[in-house]
């Protein structure tokens, strides 16, 4: 059946009003992001309110992003299906009763559950705000929409740890769960200028790959953070690993068989998009490993109050909002293929480098905004290019699919990074206190607790003999500044991968037109209407021709008055 809507769809595509559904989408994607930063410069006094070990500090970061990265796909899924400003209301809904609930968390492990049902709702809010973007611009607007977008989504990203900083240094840390609440009271207000879309070529979701899916997520990233203190041999481990891949397994054979799959692998025909995926997952691994860290250093290390911390972490927020913009305006001048080179090339070579050789306990501030600076100036030219590129490579009534893919393989990314990275850093500091305690003297059993982290040690060094709380505080330290700049080195890796796949994968030139599909194969026309209405013609098993417009194939419907129907 074909719902018409001609005149919403005709009037989305040039009515002022998509500047004002710009900003919603804007805000909602900032409060979401702003939530996986604003942790980090609470996450210390998290650590010494539940006297955390390094492995649960881990995943009150991971638990929020392997639930949000695992169910993007399927939140896609769902707009398409069901309504992309419906599901975008109710992922709000989730994400700040969650939020709400975390704050009045009893012990760790309620606050880590916590943390995974804010992921589920962040996860259902992403990919709308995407979608919904690429359906209301014209083709020729949405680098420009883009921009903005990346702009409030590195916002959010990069105020976060000040943010945090500020709450719970003025509340405590609880205070950091309560501010999605008037945040997202906006953004829900302003839903009412939000116009409803979905596909209509979508007729059933693809639960079993949702399921499959994030099993594989949760069970690697479960594997690599725990593996450290368990050990690799030990069978929960190795069962861990086992299950994630074979888990894995079954989601490829599982998308590629099924009608309507959650990943369709059509859109990895286009190199343009393939490329933008794997450099987008790339780059995270070098910009996550120092938002997770450096609030830690200045608080743990340097002694800086949460606020302090916060602050000093503003050359890397104000770059992304000063050239986010200006990148997007760049990127049809120097194509993506120069941004995603020399954005990796600004991450790897500015920050990751100056951070891994200059960073220890006294080092002067100066230094460190200067490399948090190239941080932000490498991001804010990477994201608006790596997204412009993937969403223009698929059909805009693809949008939400490839949103969810588009955000799925930047929080992948992120998630393990930081299990990866924080796993490693675990390991090197556990080693540095080890060999560093041994000769002051301390009994063994305290030093098997100093070496689980600076958090744990919170219980023994009351214990410990002035004579030696000196001495074991720098050992702590130390060990703490050599962790973090061994992960520094580790993601300069990352960056230098990210910026080869982004100069043989991607184009020189921007597209110019969106891309449509026909017989499973790819085929450049110039863009139509931005929202248009009809049906679609038909599917076939590995979802090539789920791709083939019959013309007019997105439906548009004005929200009620409210806001909230």
């Amino acid at each position: 059946m074909t719902t018409q809507a001609p005149a919403a769809s005709a009037g989305a595509s040039t009515s002022p009003r998509r500047w004002v559904i710009l900003l919603v989408l804007a805000g909602s994607q900032m409060l979401v992001q702003l939530d996986a930063t604003i942790i980090n410069t609470a996450l210390p006094a998290i650590k010494r309110a539940f006297e955390m070990s390094e492995s649960q500090s881990l995943w009150v970061a991971d638990a929020y992003m392997v639930i949000f990265g695992g169910l993007l796909l399927l939140a896609g899924a769902l707009g398409d299906r069901f309504g992309r400003r419906k599901i975008l209301i109710a992922g709000m809904a989730i994400f700040v009763a969650a939020s709400i609930a975390v704050a009045f968390s009893p012990d760790a492990n309620f606050l880590i559950v916590g943390r995974g049902l804010q992921g589920l709702g962040g996860a259902l809010v992403i990919p709308q705000t995407l979608s919904i973007l690429t359906a209301v611009f014209p083709r020729e607007e949405r680098g420009r929409a883009i921009g903005i977008w990346a702009g409030a989504m590195g916002f959010g990203m990069a105020f976060g740890p000040l943010v945090g900083g500020v709450l719970v240094d003025l509340i405590g840390w609880a205070g950091v769960f309560w501010v999605p609440a008037p945040i997202a009271a906006l953004c829900m207000a302003g839903m009412a200028a939000v116009p409803e879309s979905r596909s209509q070529m979508h007729t059933k979701l693809d639960v079993p790959g949702a399921i499959t899916g994030t099993i594989a997520m949760i069970a690697i990233v479960f594997a690599i953070i725990e593996g450290i203190q368990k050990g690799w041999t030990d069978p929960l481990i190795v069962g861990s690993f086992a299950v994630a891949i074979v888990s894995a397994v079954l989601f490829i054979v599982i998308e590629r068989r099924t009608d309507q799959p959650l990943l369709p692998m059509a859109f990895f025909k286009q190199r343009d998009f393939t490329g933008s995926m794997v450099g987008m997952f790339f780059i995270m691994f070098a910009l996550m490993g120092v938002m997770f860290y450096m609030p830690q250093f200045f608080q743990l290390v340097q002694g800086m109050s949460a606020s302090e911390s916060g602050a000093r972490l503003m050359p890397l927020a104000l770059a992304m909002m000063i050239f986010a913009p200006v990148a997007a305006k760049l990127l049809p001048r120097l194509g993506p293929r120069l941004m995603l080179f020399w954005a990796p090339a600004v991450h790897g070579g500015g920050a990751l480098l100056l951070f891994s050789f200059i960073l220890g306990v006294d080092t002067p501030y100066w230094m460190i905004g200067l490399g948090l600076a190239f941080l932000g100036m490498g991001g804010a030219m990477h994201m608006p290019a790596t997204t412009d590129t993937a969403m223009a490579s698929v059909p805009v009534d693809l949008a939400g699919k490839a949103s969810a893919v588009n955000n799925a393989g930047r929080q992948l990314g992120g998630t393990l990074a930081i299990a990866i990275l924080g796993s490693f850093a675990a390991a090197v500091y556990s080693s540095g206190v080890t060999s560093g305690l041994t000769p002051l003297g301390i009994a063994e059993d305290s030093v098997d607790i100093l070496a689980t982290g600076i958090g744990a040690a919170q219980q023994v060094l009351p214990t410990l003999d002035q004579a030696v709380l000196g001495p074991t505080q720098l050992v702590l330290r130390e060990s703490f500044v050599e962790a973090i700049k061994d992960t520094m080195r580790f993601g300069i890796i990352f960056a230098l991968i990210s910026g080869v796949v982004g100069w043989i994968l991607v184009p020189k030139r921007q597209r110019q037109t969106q891309m449509q599909w026909e017989g499973g194969q790819p085929v450049e026309r110039p863009s139509v209407a931005a929202m248009p209405a009809g049906s679609s013609n038909g599917v076939v098993a590995n979802g090539a021709r789920e791709f083939a417009p019959s013309g007019r194939s997105v439906v548009l419907q004005r929200p009620q008055k409210s806001g909230f129907g």
